[in-house]
This record gives structure tokens, C-alpha cells and sequence, in this order.
């Protein structure tokens, strides 16, 4: 007799929503940085002070995308509508 494959359907839904938290907190990072390596850059790699000195990457896999959201706001809002300054100028 055949059984069928089992398969962990929350791990894929995770994974999917995770993706899908990414890219919203790279979307708003478009608004603050035109350079989309410099956006991926930031993403991976610098540390958000106003965030414990985690990163977005790191705070989105925690879940904490809406945190990311919430700063990535208030530096559009800090900056006006300047918006194509980049990171390095905040």
C-alpha cells in the first residue's frame, strides 16, 4: 500500500509570508533609496540603531517587519519629500 507524502504546509506558508514581509519593507526602503543594491545592501547588512543594532533582515525573520515599517516611515517623514537622498545622508 502507498501512503501519501507528508509535507509541513506552515513551514511554506511561513517561508511565503516572510517573502512577502520582505519585500514590503523593501518597498518602503524605495521611497528613502533609489540604488536597489544599496537598498539589498542595507537590508542585509547594516544594523538599525533605533532597533536594538539588529538588522531588517534579521527583524523581518523574527517577524518584527512592522518595526522595520514603522522606522523606515519615520525616516520618510523626517526627510520630507526629499526621498531620493539615500541612507548614507540620514
Amino acid at each position: 500500500m502507498r501512503y501519501a507524502r507528508i509535507v509541513d504546509f506552515r513551514a511554506n506558508h511561513e517561508s511565503t509570508v516572510r517573502k512577502s514581509h520582505a519585500w514590503q519593507v523593501l518597498r518602503e526602503a524605495a521611497r528613502i533609496e533609489p540604488d536597489e543594491g544599496a537598498r539589498i545592501a542595507w537590508y542585509r547588512d547594516d544594523p538599525i540603531v533605533a532597533l536594538h543594532m539588529l538588522t531588517a533582515e534579521t527583524l523581518v525573520a523574527a517577524g518584527r517587519y512592522e518595526d522595520v515599517l514603522a522606522f523606515l516611515r519615520g525616516v520618510t517623514c523626517d526627510l520630507g519629500t526629499e526621498t531620493t537622498r539615500g541612507f548614507g545622508s540620514y
